[in-house]
């Protein structure tokens, strides 16, 4: 599936030039357009290539390709249709540009457990990261709604690393306190969500979409121990019950939990040892190793 604002278009250019300038067709038949006829023989970059014959009809050195833009981009950049297969707009990544969502506005329509989206196409791990596999291969990571409703308002993000095979780790800053989510699984990383470094707030508000943290290529191992489907469903109705616990022993917290789903922006009404100790039981790299068969 290619992204809806995907276009096309025919252009033409100069073989010979030092600087390329392409021409789509739209405009090929201009006025002051020389390549296509005749009068290209009083073209000076024409000139100084070695005549074998009469200057007749279009260049010799006048090229055509297949273009692809955004039509979304408020400055359309023309890319070569072979190169443009590379980009996400030709696969299901397309889901995750910044213009698509800011343009296309997509409704992401996930069931729900105890008030917490929980969408059955993605796969979780079990310190609350998800993972979305194309059929390329291509594949997308972020923290879930459990978390991002835990965390509320971040402060910063760093990413450890921006490319290369490694666990990918970024480092989100919460009321002074730095906290560092991890996918427990390596996969070989080829870019990061920077759009976040300037906005945070995606992460929590669009946590399934504009806050994806990570893009890469999937690997050998990259699923171990995740959760989907039904088992998902089983994991998270755990997760409530067990975060509901743990805040009935914060005596001293507001926000214990009386049976229903627990505060948004919990960590910022915990006291710095509480809330880190929240984070090690629940969205640490360790917790992964507590899962639950």
């Amino acid at each position: 599936m290619t992204c809806p604002f995907l276009k096309e278009t025919q252009v033409r250019y100069c073989q010979t030039s030092a600087v390329r300038k392409v021409i789509p067709l739209a405009q090929a038949g201009r006025a002051d357009e020389k390549c296509s006829s005749a009068d290209h023989a009083s073209c000076p970059v024409y000139r100084t290539q070695p005549q074998e014959q009469p200057a007749s009809g279009p260049c010799p050195y006048l090229g055509e390709s297949l273009m692809q833009y955004c039509g979304a981009a408020p400055v359309a950049k023309l890319i070569p249709y072979s190169e443009s297969l590379l980009s996400r707009c030709g696969n299901d990544s397309f889901r995750y540009c910044q213009l698509y969502l800011a343009m296309a506005h997509p409704n992401v329509d996930a069931e729900e457990v105890d008030g917490t989206p929980l969408p059955g196409w993605l796969k979780y791990s079990a310190n609350h990261m998800w993972l979305d596999v194309t059929d390329d291969g291509v594949c997308h990571a972020g923290i879930d709604a459990f978390l991002s409703r835990a965390l509320g308002k971040i402060e910063r993000i760093a990413y450890v690393w921006l490319k290369g095979r490694h666990r990918p780790t970024a480092v989100l800053t919460v009321e002074g306190v730095d906290l560092e989510v991890v996918f427990p699984n390596p996969f070989l990383l080829t870019n990061c969500n920077l759009y976040l470094r300037a906005d945070p707030s995606h992460l929590t508000s669009q946590p399934y979409t504009g806050g994806w943290l990570f893009e890469g290529v999937l690997e050998p191992g990259a699923l171990a121990n995740l959760l989907e489907g039904a088992g998902a469903r089983a994991w998270m109705e755990r997760e409530q019950r067990r975060i509901n616990e743990f805040l009935q022993q914060q005596h001293s917290l507001p926000t214990a939990a009386d049976g229903g789903q627990f505060v948004a922006g919990l960590a910022r009404v915990l006291e710095r040892d509480q809330m880190l100790a929240l984070f090690h039981e629940f969205f640490s790299p360790y917790a992964s190793g507590k899962r639950e068969p």
